[in-house]
């Protein structure tokens, strides 16, 4: 292991204990901050393409997933729902698996998968992605959309987020995400916003915001 890897494999431990801390000490804005910010950091390693990485395609999974439930402990401690679908207790058994990454060779303990690896801005683009407030997106309901009404245009879900502008009296689209086919199964999810226009090739997306901001969905199936 060389001396960077350990060192971030250091940062990413001190990171999920903070959390873990501020969680059990009931800081919950403390704790959803810092596990989405390990999250956000977690899902560039498992989507990096460098060659100089010391982690194989299958470690960077894994730690897609624990990503994925950082995403999930965050958004159960956002959730007005008496029962947490993931709870602090599960969060903690992810320490020693982040810990000994480079040897963990068991199951996931959890059955989560990892954010899609789509195409995005490279992270040097990506730094310039703040919500921006153009003429085009100004006046009342900026940045809160009213609606977000799902397409099935091929093979993906989309979901467009759109608000009304009282001033120019149309609906226009803020921001859009999507969920491939083999997502669409019982369970939470997370996905990525990406700016608009909606790109249902799906061939050029850019993220909203450089910030950790994602959909948070629970899909129910049911059989007719």
């Amino acid at each position: 292991m060389s001396e960077v890897t350990r060192s971030l494999l250091q940062r990413w431990g001190a990171s999920l204990r903070r959390g873990a801390d501020f969680d059990s000490w009931g800081q919950l804005v403390e704790a959803i901050d810092e596990y989405q910010i390990l999250a956000r950091h977690l899902q560039k390693e498992a989507q990096s393409q460098h060659n100089n990485s010391e982690f194989t395609e299958e470690q960077k999974k894994t730690i897609g997933k624990i990503a994925t439930c950082l995403e999930l402990r965050s958004a159960a401690l956002q959730s007005t729902q008496s029962q947490e679908e993931f709870k602090l207790e599960d969060l903690k058994k992810l320490e020693p698996i982040l810990k000994n990454i480079l040897t963990y060779n068991k199951e996931f303990p959890f059955d989560v998968q990892p954010v899609p690896l789509r195409r995005i801005l490279a992270p040097g683009e990506e730094e310039n992605l703040e919500f921006e407030e153009d003429e085009e997106e100004g006046g009342a309901g900026a940045g809160s959309p009213d609606s977000f009404p799902a397409r099935v245009p091929g093979a993906a879900v989309f979901f467009e987020f759109k608000h009304y502008k009282p001033k120019k009296r149309f609906t226009s689209t803020k921001c859009f995400a999507f969920m491939e086919m083999d997502e669409i199964k019982p369970g939470p999810i997370v996905i990525e916003l990406y700016k608009k226009p909606t790109d249902f090739k799906r061939k050029k997306l850019q993220l909203l915001t450089k910030k950790p901001l994602y959909l948070h969905l629970h899909q129910t199936l049911h059989k007719e």
